[in-house]
């Protein structure tokens, strides 16, 4: 069964790691930052919810919240810093106001994609990396899905140059945010269930999100005439399950290696089926009349150029992000003779 509760007003618990029943069950409450109705996010969290309560007969259960019911979607990776919160469903990005390091942990403005993303995560020294870096934010992070590029945006009109982007005022997350608000425009931070109002009410004019399937189910179709390609800004997209120290130790080690094994059999699942579900949901996106664009080839430049600033400074700003980012490019550096010779492209 899929533990989504989504019940408004629900009471505050008095533990958020608590015992189920009269036994020594472990019941763990999950804050999602993402809407749980979307597809691969219902999944994924439904697999993880069942497979862990099957594999420990019972002794742990997760338990997923919609955003909102244990916190808002922006905070929740913030109340398992803080202990509040026992663990939350969501990616590294979302905790970058306390390290802009986090943001590469997430995903990398022309970087990997999801193979290659994956071998320098879990092969090439990125885990390590990142566990150092949320445990002492008392976090111990377990990865669990990996998506292929998202969709680069919805727009009101088309993007021919740098000067159409200047003033624009457009949702959009993360380090592509930072390289957008270079060129001029006006990057808003928002929730996911938040974007389609917004765009309806000219709060804001343009918005990204995530892939077709994920966009077309929020309705991003439904306002917007342009949806741009390719997602330069996250070519591949980490998400993971955080759970505070005190939770996460609170279970015996088989417990925490049953979690890391369903998480990685979530994650090998979720790759092939984001990958399978995106034609379709283009065709009908296209069929609701909207014209599907790719970025020029001088604005993809300019993004590059820009994203490169971006990174030079905020590695001259922060050791982490300089530790993390340079593990990367010395990955990449490496993987690409192996890549250049073996593969087609």
């Amino acid at each position: 069964m899929i533990r989504q509760l989504a019940i408004a007003g629900l009471a505050f618990f008095a533990s958020l790691v608590a015992s189920a029943h009269a036994g020594d069950a472990k019941v763990i409450h999950v804050a999602s930052t993402f809407p749980l109705s979307l597809k691969l996010f219902s999944e994924a969290t439904g697999r993880l919810s069942e497979q862990v309560d099957s594999l420990t007969g019972g002794e742990v259960q997760l338990v997923f919240h919609v955003p909102g019911n244990l916190a808002p979607a922006s905070s929740t990776v913030d109340r398992v810093a803080t202990g509040e919160l026992a663990a939350a469903w969501s990616t590294a990005g979302q905790f970058a106001t306390h390290d802009s390091a986090f943001e590469l942990l997430s995903s990398i403005p022309f970087g990997p994609d999801t193979m290659e993303f994956m071998a320098w995560f879990m092969e090439g020294g990125g885990l390590t990396l990142s566990r150092e870096l949320f445990a002492s934010h008392g976090i111990h992070n377990v990865p669990c899905m990996v998506l292929p590029p998202e969709g680069a945006g919805w727009f009101s009109k088309e993007i021919r140059n740098v000067d159409d982007l200047k003033g624009l005022r457009i949702r959009f997350f993360g380090l592509g945010g930072r390289v957008l608000a270079r060129l001029g425009a006006d990057v808003v931070k928002m929730a996911p269930s938040d974007i389609l109002a917004a765009l309806k009410n000219g709060e804001i004019e343009a918005a990204e999100y995530s892939l077709p399937s994920m966009d077309l189910t929020l309705g991003l179709q439904s306002v917007s005439k342009y949806y741009y390609f390719p997602g330069w800004h996250q070519p591949s997209t980490l998400y993971e399950l955080y759970f505070s120290e005190a939770a996460w130790h609170s279970m015996t080690e088989k417990q925490q290696q049953t979690i890391e094994t369903v998480c990685a059999a979530v994650m090998t699942d979720a790759i092939g089926r984001a990958e399978i579900m995106q034609s379709e949901a283009l065709e009908e996106i296209k069929k609701r009349g909207i014209k599907l664009r790719r970025w020029s080839p001088e604005l993809l430049l300019t993004f590059e150029a820009t994203w490169g600033k971006v990174a030079d400074e905020e590695m001259a700003a922060n050791p982490h992000f300089k530790q993390i980012y340079e593990s990367y490019v010395r990955f990449r550096d490496q993987y690409g003779f192996w890549k250049r010779f073996s593969y087609l492209h």
